[in-house]
């Protein structure tokens, strides 16, 4: 009796989280939901362009709004194959990320590595926009996704280890 308790205890127990894996798995939790936003935006603009020009024109153009300048010149200066890219890339990585993101949460030996590759991916391209277009957001951006990508790393070489 006392042993079907303690089983029953252990396949209960919730998997030990170090501080540093609770703060990656909100900080791609938020990756994921921003990628998925950029996704459904993209694949709306480029379903469709025509009825957000017509928006834009008659609504933003005046200036009354801050969110003008940005709209206008991110989705309105891309044309439709690329929004439509942009829809597709962003939400295969956002549910990919979303996918990792969980396993990571619920301890599964196949998420560290799965989250290890799609942090991993993007950091090439990252170094190429830095050096091209120098910016703090940038930097910031990319020495955080660098340190998540080393302790991801870590975390695996000491589970393989152990």
């Amino acid at each position: 009796m006392i042993v079907q308790n303690q089983t029953a205890q252990n396949q209960t127990a919730q998997p030990q989280r170090s501080a540093g894996l609770k703060a990656i798995v909100v900080y791609k939790g938020l990756v994921v939901l921003a990628l998925i936003v950029i996704s459904l935006i993209s694949g709306l603009s480029w379903r469709h362009y025509d009825a957000l020009v017509l928006l834009a024109q008659e609504n933003f153009v005046d200036g009354e709004f801050a969110f003008s300048d940005w709209f206008l010149k991110t989705v309105l200066h891309r044309q439709v194959p690329e929004l439509r890219l942009v829809a597709r890339i962003a939400g295969i990585y956002a549910i990919g990320m979303g996918i990792a993101t969980i396993g990571l949460w619920y301890a599964k030996k196949w998420a560290n590595p799965l989250m290890i590759l799609l942090v991993g991916l993007p950091l090439p391209v990252e170094v190429q926009e830095l050096l091209h277009e120098r910016s703090w957001q940038r930097l910031i951006i990319f020495l955080l996704n660098l340190a998540v990508f080393s302790y991801l790393v870590k975390h695996q070489i000491s589970q393989e280890t152990a």
